[in-house]
Order: structure tokens, then sequence, then C-alpha cells
């Protein structure tokens, strides 16, 4: 994937205020899909999962199955590299 093409997955992640949540979240420590969803009450399952998509495809979390539950953490390279 092209630069251009990668930073423009970054921004499109970063518009939406939830997932901006999502990652202050995981920047205070990683956790589990489960505990996601807890904290958006709103918000079904699903639409969680999807948002966690578009920041994974973004690169900015890495999800890590360990058993039955999936650990997601917060990878900050993707708004580095935009700095840098």
């Amino acid at each position: 994937m092209s630069r251009p093409a990668a930073d423009d997955l970054v921004f499109k992640a970063l518009a939406d205020s939830r997932r901006r949540e999502i990652l202050d979240l995981l920047n205070a420590s990683a956790r589990t899909t489960g505990e996601l969803c807890d904290h958006f009450q709103d918000l079904d399952r699903c639409t969680v999962m999807q948002h966690i998509g578009v920041l994974e495809k973004a690169g900015l979390v890495i999800a890590l199955r360990e058993g039955r539950q999936r650990w997601n953490y917060l990878n900050v390279m993707p708004i580095k590299e935009i700095h840098d």
C-alpha cells in the first residue's frame, strides 16, 4: 500500500469520535474486545467491532487472541509516521 493511501486510512479512522475514544481507552491500557463493548453502552457489539476493524485496517490497533479473548493494543506508529 502506498504511503498516501495508508495515511488516508489513518485519517479516516481518526475522523470518528468513538474511534478516537477507543484509542484513548487503549492508550491507558490494553483491553479485551468485551471490555471495549461494555464501555460503549449505546452501541451494540457489532458496531464496536466495526469501529475496531477500521482502526485495525489503519494499523492503529493490533489485536491478539489469547484463548477465547481478543486483546486490543494501541499502535502509535502510523500516527508517528505521518508526524515525521
